[in-house]
């Protein structure tokens, strides 16, 4: 049994003694100037505004759906108006920072006008923003609603009738 134990203890030292350091003592990435919380800061100012071009800056490619920043603009300008959506005002709630990747969570005051109503609402919602880094910068990739999110039934006011 002593020898069982003897051995064991020896294939872990030596498996613990061949870990190389060279990632230790290699320089990590570049860190983007910009922290993500201040990127989803600058992106919700532009859109509070509506400056759509400089809202493209701040997200991925992916996020704009491969799209230029032209056919970009268009197609948020089309979405803005046909709610009448409006962001009133933004607090960043948290951030996770993971390598390459972090996460920021939002809360949006923001109003809006169903489709076939008169009547404009106005709620508080928490999205949680998903970044990457993309030529040493942060990037939004993806946005996520994560509480009180309102529906596409909502938007376009055709509910569940029972």
């Amino acid at each position: 049994m002593k020898i069982f134990v003897f051995f064991v203890f020896l294939i872990a030292f030596s498996a613990c003694s061949g870990v190389s350091t060279s990632s230790i003592n290699s320089n990590p990435p570049p860190t983007p100037k910009i922290s993500p919380s201040q990127v989803v800061s600058d992106y919700l100012e532009a859109l509070k505004i509506r400056d759509l071009g400089k809202t493209y800056e701040f997200i991925s490619s992916v996020h704009a759906a491969n799209l230029d920043i032209e056919s970009y603009k268009t197609n948020m300008k089309q979405f803005l108006d046909k709610f009448s959506w409006n962001l009133l005002n933004y607090q960043i709630l948290g951030v996770q920072i993971l390598g390459d990747h972090a996460l920021v969570v939002a809360e949006l005051e923001v109003q809006f006008k169903p489709i076939n109503t008169e009547k404009e609402t106005q709620k508080k919602t928490s999205v949680q923003y998903g970044l990457i880094v993309v030529d040493d910068k942060w990037k939004i990739s993806q946005d996520n609603c994560i509480s009180n999110c309102e529906s596409i039934e909502g938007f376009t006011g055709q509910g569940l009738k029972q």
